[in-house]
């Protein structure tokens, strides 16, 4: 099943939870029940090489995004354990952004270092909203120049697009203000950081359009992520727990 819908949830454990607790909750008890709730197509969690916070993140690829106004996927927040509802209340944010695939004629293809079953070892979010005068030649240039370019840069994986459904915030911090992010998101995947340093990487991203781009944004995020763990969906035993093969990159 080709996925159409896309999940991503920025997080910070804070000082309220111990970042051993948070991440075994997020491992051993988080993704595991998404792993066995359909909705969910691939699991991923990252850890920032930024610099910049929050420190962690989680992709998942979703059928859809209506399937996730339904149960199963909504009895996943109605079933909360003792132990995850104590942690949503301590922990210092945990962002969560549903998206719908932005599917354009000129979308391009992964490279050949692409593998479903395995994700990308690097992962670049870029969020953004432009002004609505400039919303048209924004796209255009996503689709025309910059995808185009970034093609070009070895280590290039893959890049997709997707436009913001809803949002919301929990933790010390999203208890404070409910912050709608950005409307667009591009997710690029690299085979290694060094892509950053090419020739053909610095050309994509240091056109007179992208800076047009750059100075029209009313919100432009970039964040630089780097695999920590993914969950892999066994084929021939469906979607069970105890048929999942845990990836490590983390080396």
């Amino acid at each position: 099943m080709a996925p159409t819908a896309f999940l991503l949830v920025f997080s910070e454990p804070g000082t309220g939870v111990p970042e051993e607790e948070f991440n075994d909750w997020y491992e051993n008890e988080h993704i595991p029940l998404r792993v066995n709730t359909p909705t969910f197509l691939n699991w991923t969690r990252w850890k920032a090489i930024d610099g910049e916070k929050p420190t962690y993140g989680a992709s998942y690829d979703l059928e859809s995004y209506e399937a996730t106004k339904t149960a199963p996927y909504t009895t996943l927040a109605e079933t909360r354990s003792d132990r995850e509802k104590d942690i949503l209340k301590k922990v210092e944010l945990l962002d969560r952004r549903h998206y719908e695939l932005l599917e354009t004629p000129s979308s391009h293809p992964p490279s050949a270092l692409y593998d479903e079953t395995n994700p990308a070892s690097y992962a670049v979010f870029v969020s953004l909203t432009v002004k609505p005068e400039l919303e048209d030649d924004f796209n255009k240039w996503y689709d025309e120049e910059h995808i185009p370019m970034l093609v070009k840069a070895p280590g290039w994986v893959r890049s997709r697009r997707f436009v913001l459904k809803d949002a919301g915030q929990r933790g010390v911090e999203g208890q404070k203000e409910q912050k709608t992010p950005p409307k667009y998101l591009a997710v690029h995947e690299w085979a290694s950081p060094a892509a950053f340093e090419t020739a053909e990487f610095r050309e994509a991203t240091s056109t007179p359009w992208r800076a047009r781009m750059v100075e029209g944004a009313e919100v432009w995020e970039l964040r630089t992520f780097e695999v920590m763990r993914a969950w892999v969906q066994s084929k021939s035993q469906g979607i069970d727990v105890d048929a999942v093969a845990l990836l490590d990159n983390a080396a």
